[in-house]
């Protein structure tokens, strides 16, 4: 999507490691207009598509999965590196790098 490329070119901070920090407009302040976007390429991409949710990390994804989940009219769910004492009953549980 060329409007978030555009966004971490330009605001973007490479840390290292793999990681860019982009809290001008996704993790510690978030732009309602890109997510907007972003919500409407995932429309574009997986219309025809026979989705019943949308999963994403816990922590940058929630923003532009709640986007996508609105544009798509699907629950959004994340993933959490621990369960919630207050969930309970059964779980998916899988590894990842």
């Amino acid at each position: 999507m060329d409007a978030l490329k555009a966004r971490i070119k330009a605001e973007g901070i490479y840390l290292g490691g793999g990681i860019i920090k982009v809290d001008s407009f996704l993790n510690h302040q978030i732009d309602p207009v890109l997510m907007e976007q972003i919500g409407q390429a995932f429309l574009a991409a997986f219309r025809d598509e026979q989705l019943t949710k949308i999963m994403t990390a816990e922590s940058s994804g929630i923003a532009p999965a709640l986007a996508a989940g609105q544009a798509l009219r699907l629950p959004v769910i994340y993933a959490r590196k621990k369960s919630p004492l207050t969930m309970s009953g059964q779980v998916f549980r899988a590894e990842a790098p």
